[in-house]
């Protein structure tokens, strides 16, 4: 192949091979020897042509890198969509590995802190690790402490039950317990939590009856009558938690 024009432009130099055209990134072209009317051998094109490439590859990702912090698997995922092939992949990975900026296990335990501070549970934690792409080899070598896994567990309990105070203490229990769960934390310890909270005053358990009867009641009084609706009300109270001796009683005060 003969380069039959170079054409130097602001931020590239455009080679020409007859029919073909090679764009360089501006500071790679005075590492190689080229001028018009040079043989190049198909050796020597696919040579430059992957220098150039891994250039623009590394300039990328150093691009990214200064926004924010990826881990490996992320920076290939990234290299592969933008059509690198998988020794460019490698040779960028190096190139950045070499700078410091690929640490898998650094960047692991940035974001350990970071959502242990967000009171996550282990599970959730080594989730969202795994999203990020961290190596499963790294995840499961993290630390998570009970004693620190039960300190976030209590921290999220107070506002917890603040935000299910609306439900009977039954219900409000499992909410929480379930929620534990969604967080990453272990049923030990999501019993653990929920053998924690009072049980409500009597009064306040009957109010909140009451207050679910009328919803119940509402809603079925129109599709059923006398025994069957009665059935359905006992029914649709006890889902909610509440105890059949409460319900009964409840039902013979309002004359079922």
């Amino acid at each position: 192949m003969k380069i039959t024009k170079i054409k130097i432009l602001k931020n590239k130099v455009s080679i020409f091979f007859n029919k073909e055209r090679l764009d360089l990134d501006k500071e790679i072209y005075p590492n190689f020897y080229l001028y018009e009317g040079k043989d190049v051998t198909s050796k020597e094109y696919k040579e430059i042509k992957e220098y150039n490439n891994v250039s623009k590859y590394l300039s990328y990702c150093l691009r990214i890198r200064s926004k924010a912090t990826y881990s490996e698997f992320t920076f290939r995922e990234k290299l592969y969509n933008k059509g690198a092939t998988k020794k460019e992949v490698d040779q960028v990975i190096k190139a950045l590995k070499s700078y410091d900026l690929i640490d898998d296990k650094a960047f692991a335990l940035d974001l350990l802190e970071y959502y242990n501070s967000l009171n996550y549970g282990k599970e959730k934690i080594k989730q969202k690790l795994l999203d990020k792409g961290i190596f499963p080899n790294i995840v499961d070598k993290l630390s998570f402490p009970i004693s620190n896994e039960k300190r976030k567990a209590n921290n999220l309990l107070p506002k917890l039950e603040k935000k299910y105070d609306k439900y009977n203490y039954s219900l409000k229990k499992k909410h929480i317990y379930d929620f534990y769960l969604s967080y990453g934390y272990s049923n030990d310890i999501a019993s653990e939590m929920i053998n924690k909270i009072n049980p409500p005053k009597a009064k306040e358990e009957n109010d909140k009856l009451e207050k679910d009867f009328i919803k119940v009641e509402t809603r079925l009084k129109n599709k059923y009558q006398k025994k069957e609706l009665k059935q359905k009300i006992i029914s649709s109270l006890l889902t909610k938690g509440y105890k059949l001796k409460d319900i009964i009683s409840l039902l013979e005060r309002k004359h079922y």
